[in-house]
């Protein structure tokens, strides 16, 4: 016992060590820009979709109380207008399957894709699947939809790093459902492509409101800055007209 005592207390220390040559090594690494130019920076909206933010949606109502305390939909709704006023890009990921979950392993044990063939839901074209209304773009904005995935990320079988890529994007902002699972999927996808990544804490919602409290405090802060959305909205410089 005493042997592993000291063992521990070594490790400790060791760790503690590794930390401050850590905290060391940085102060002499540039810092992280302070502004974003619009034309290089986009929004990325993870399934606003009816089973999320619609009354009659499956998991609206384990929503609806942080939805009544944060205003997070009408909120995320303002960000993203006064985001299309300063010529950021709005990039909108939606979750879709055919109608006999055919491109799914059935056999699969892992939860995320049996939970949901056994509720049959996000079936392309149903009304469980249907996108936020008040997010939908305008006649003159000039938002993309990509088509529905069956991957976790964002990124997940949709086109979507091409895109960015080919409109010259550095700086990706993260919004959307959940917290725990699909958003913190796509920033970290976006972070492992080499994007800088902003986590909008205030645009996203998760299943588990206190571990998605301890992500958004502890996981995402090595993938992304965490931040609000006024904080960075002020960050964004507008578009050259």
């Amino acid at each position: 016992m005493k042997a592993l005592r000291n063992c521990g207390r070594f490790l400790a220390g060791l760790f503690a060590a590794l930390s401050a040559a850590a905290a060391i090594g940085q102060s002499d690494q540039p810092t992280p820009p302070k502004t974003l130019k619009a034309e290089e920076t986009a929004i990325i909206l993870v399934d606003f979709q009816a089973n999320f933010v619609h009354p009659e949606g499956a998991w609206y109502g384990r929503f609806k109380p942080i939805y009544d305390k944060t205003r997070m939909l009408e909120r995320t709704v303002e960000l993203v207008k006064a985001a299309r006023a300063k010529g950021v890009g709005v990039i909108h990921v939606t979750e879709g399957y055919s109608q006999d979950y055919r491109e799914l392993d059935w056999t699969n044990p892992g939860a995320f894709h049996r939970n949901q063939i056994l509720r049959k839901a996000w079936k392309i074209g149903s009304k469980e699947a249907a996108y936020y209304e008040p997010l939908k773009p305008g006649a003159n904005d000039r938002d993309l939809f990509l088509p529905p995935r069956i991957q976790a990320s964002g990124f997940g079988g949709t086109g979507l790093n091409e895109i960015l890529r080919s409109k010259g994007i550095r700086n990706v902002a993260v919004g959307g459902f959940t917290t725990d699972v699909c958003v913190y999927a796509t920033v970290l996808s976006a972070y492992d492509l080499g994007y800088r990544v902003y986590s909008l804490r205030e645009a996203m919602a998760g299943f588990y409101p206190e571990m998605s409290e301890q992500m958004l405090g502890s996981v995402y802060t090595f993938w992304s800055s965490v931040i609000g959305n006024d904080d960075w909205l002020k960050m964004v410089e507008p578009a050259k007209q």
